[in-house]
């Protein structure tokens, strides 16, 4: 005899009709409307849409910085401090000194004074003053459905969105460095390389054998995947490898685990356009749903009434952007100023450690 399966949870006898009808007369209505689409200009990211709120965002705009490296752009920033402090996303801060353009035509070479590798905030200083420093919303945290904006450096908006998930800890993402191992004599040896991966910009090649990672000494394959899982991607960690008769060190960027063809959400995260490369591990965040691109963060977010409630972290999905919450930052100034989060000395590439350095 054949087995059935009975639903517990399925509908009461003729209860599926008002939906059915309500489904009905909304596709009626829907069709028209979709066949004639919605105007890019109308989108929460639209310049209609931005130029409505160019007078929310007019004194947070004059509060924020584009930030360059290089003579590109990577973030923007976040005056906090008249005196010439400026919050931004730190992983960003790859290569040359950055640049911090204040208004239209001002800019001025940064320092990082400080970082905070768990919210992936870094504090710059730049040799002005009398800066126009960000208002910050006091007391109570937003509610889920708020309106908020992103001013842009250009005194107008980014985008527009609305806090979709209250405040809440981000877990962290695993970074990876790239590449396939066997095991050898001397340490782990690469086998493959993937493309565009962090052991691909390094310039690794397959037969290197690694024995260090961040200093510490590395013997097995296990080791090698036990040390990297320890760090997130946007990582950047100094290698020490054997190629051939000479070792060198090289300093490579962890990226993300590839994608999962199986899993919804992270092709369709994937389509919206590119993601953080940091986007995960945060003690304390914001969600809302403004559509930023990854050198869109680093800048505040703000409310109805022009008051930041956070500064933009990450760019973490199709409809995911994770915000720093005020408090959570007005915490981290001080000690971001005072040196006790000062950021690690700069160390040059292509030189073997010497024998101190390699037993740290």
């Amino acid at each position: 005899m054949a087995r059935r399966t009975f639903r517990t949870d399925a509908p009461a006898p003729h209860s599926w009709a008002p939906a059915f009808t309500a489904a009905i007369l909304l596709a009626l209505f829907a069709a028209p409307l979709a066949a004639q689409g919605l105007p890019g200009t109308r989108l929460k990211d639209g310049a209609s849409v931005r130029r409505a709120f160019a007078e929310v965002v007019a004194d947070a705009a004059r509060a924020t910085v584009r930030v360059e490296v290089g003579g590109k752009p990577v973030a923007l920033g976040t005056i906090v401090d008249a005196a010439g402090y400026v919050l931004t996303k730190a992983s960003e801060l790859n290569g040359p000194a950055a640049v911090c353009f204040v208004g239209e035509d001002r800019h001025c070479e940064a320092q990082v004074v400080g970082v905070h590798h768990d919210f992936d905030l870094a504090l710059l200083k730049i040799e002005a003053s009398d800066l126009p420093a960000i208002r910050w919303r006091d007391g109570d945290v937003p509610e889920v459905g708020q309106i908020l904006a992103t001013p842009d450096a250009d005194q107008g908006a980014v985008a527009v969105g609305v806090l979709s998930v209250r405040e809440r800890r981000i877990p962290r993402r695993r970074g990876v460095l790239g590449i396939s191992i066997q095991e050898n004599e001397a340490g782990p040896e690469i086998t493959q390389i993937f493309p565009d991966s962090g052991a691909a910009q390094a310039g690794l090649k397959v037969g290197d054998i690694i024995t260090k990672v961040a200093g510490s000494a590395i013997k097995t394959g296990r080791a090698l995947s036990e040390n990297i899982r320890r760090y997130r991607p946007g990582d950047r960690l100094k290698l020490l490898v054997v190629r051939g008769e000479e070792q060198r060190e090289v300093e490579a960027i962890l990226g993300t685990p590839g994608l999962n063809p199986f899993d919804r959400g992270d092709i369709q995260n994937q389509m919206g356009g590119q993601l953080s490369r940091v986007r995960g591990g945060f003690p304390q965040t914001l969600q809302h749903d403004t559509v930023l691109r990854p050198e869109d963060c680093g800048g505040p977010v703000v409310d109805l009434s022009g008051r930041a409630v956070g500064i933009n972290i990450a760019r973490a999905g199709r409809t995911e952007t994770y915000a720093v919450p005020a408090a959570a930052v007005l915490a981290l100034i001080d000690d971001l100023k005072s040196g006790r989060l000062a950021p690690p000395p700069v160390e040059p590439l292509g030189v073997p450690p010497t024998p101190e350095v390699a037993g740290r």
